[in-house]
């Protein structure tokens, strides 16, 4: 097991300040960085850097975004690597204008702090991003990919999972595959419709444009099922953007008195818990929402503590899990 001489010896730095940054105190950049480097490599209690220098993490969230449910799982997973590493959380609810004022009190010169974003609509997302560089914040955005190079993600290829679940419709025989979302408002349906498209292409197949479907609200998400379900001729299928999408429009078909999967397939994204116990048990995506936070953290922490490190992008790997809805 490794000791403080062996952090001394590794990293160069005196035992005299090695001991006063393990006890919180400020110490040069340049030392800082060789003891952290040193901690790291020798596995030398590292959390010790996080809970003797009063590092936080604010969780950015969007008004209401509690009601996704893979927000508990992903709030789970930074709350668990957090706590390990005896870092405060703070979730906050940046949204418009307040945006501007809460990160105008941000002092980065003082302040050992990040933020994780989660969920926000595209509008608050470039304003975001736009107060995170003037101020020079440690960021990390969760299941969002960005190509820009100073923009940190931990994230799902979202393009890449949605193209993969419809190529399975499309290989089962589908090609009247609907979906409706809101790609004008939140970039994450924009890139999952994206992926509907290059599924379509992949297969040399025309994109039917009557099931593709944009809309900007809830109720004009309710209102084109509708029109789709009550339409001469349906879809075959039916993708959801996000699961609680997939599982509404099953209810509203049987409404309608159509069985599924039998008379239209129905496929999601998410793999929320309520998706294995709905019924039909729906086929979906797995996105590992808990493990996304954890990595999140671990990011983001890199960031705070490396100010040489300016970006951090990772893509975890989704799942198709087929159920009895498709």
């Amino acid at each position: 097991m490794a000791t403080v001489e062996d952090v001394v010896k590794k990293s160069g730095v005196s035992r005299s300040t090695v001991f006063r940054f393990l006890n919180g105190s400020n110490v040069r950049a340049d030392a800082k960085k060789a003891i952290i480097q040193a901690m790291q490599e020798l596995n030398y209690k590292t959390d010790i850097i996080y809970k003797y220098h009063n590092i936080s993490i604010d969780v950015s969230i969007a008004k209401n975004f509690e009601g996704f449910q893979g927000f508990t799982e992903m709030v789970q997973g930074i709350t668990q690597r957090a706590d390990a590493k005896g870092i405060h959380i703070n979730l906050v609810r940046h949204t418009g204008e307040q945006i501007v004022q809460d990160y105008e009190r941000w002092n980065t010169e003082k302040e050992l702090k990040g933020v994780i974003v989660i969920g926000k609509n595209k509008e608050d997302e470039h304003l975001e991003i736009e107060m995170l560089r003037s101020k020079k914040i440690p960021h990390i955005f969760v299941n969002r990919v960005f190509e820009d190079n100073d923009i940190s993600y931990v994230s799902v290829d979202l393009k890449k999972a949605a193209c993969d679940i419809v190529n399975y419709l499309i290989q089962k025989g589908h090609q009247k595959i609907a979906v409706i979302g809101k790609p004008n408002q939140l970039k994450v349906d924009e890139d999952k419709m994206m992926g509907y498209r290059e599924a379509f292409q992949k297969n040399g197949i025309e994109v039917s444009e009557e099931y593709f479907c944009s809309v900007d609200n809830s109720k004009e998400w309710e209102e084109k099922a509708k029109e789709l379900l009550s339409a001469k001729e349906i879809p075959t299928a039916y993708f959801g953007i996000c699961d609680s999408h997939a599982i509404k429009f099953i209810h509203m078909a049987e409404n309608y008195g159509f069985k599924v999967p039998d008379d239209i397939a129905v496929v999601g994204m998410d793999d929320v818990e309520v998706a294995a116990y709905s019924s039909p048990t729906l086929t979906t995506i797995h996105i590992p929402f808990r493990k996304m936070g954890m990595q999140a953290v671990d990011q983001l922490l890199q960031l705070i503590i490396d100010k040489e490190i300016c970006c951090s992008k990772t893509i975890i790997g989704h799942t198709l899990i087929e159920r009895s809805s498709s």
